[in-house]
């Protein structure tokens, strides 16, 4: 599976909701990623002010998330 797909499945498992948008194949056509991240590559993940990307950073944010809230 791709590192979008892992994202997305961990995402809906979790039950958090989430707006998916695509962007273009090619990554020297992903200049709203640059401007956000400094890099072109997928998954980013926007949470209010965070914006984190790679999906493995992805992964840790949303159990460090899941951990918060059950500790809430």
């Amino acid at each position: 599976m791709c590192a979008c797909g892992k994202v997305a499945r961990r995402l809906r498992r979790a039950d958090i909701d989430y707006e998916e948008v695509r962007v273009p194949v090619q990554r020297r056509h992903r200049d709203e990623i640059d401007e956000l991240t400094g890099q072109r590559w997928v998954p980013v993940l926007v949470h209010g002010d965070e914006v984190i990307h790679d999906s493995r950073r992805i992964l840790e944010y949303i159990d460090w998330l899941e951990s918060s809230w059950r500790a809430a």
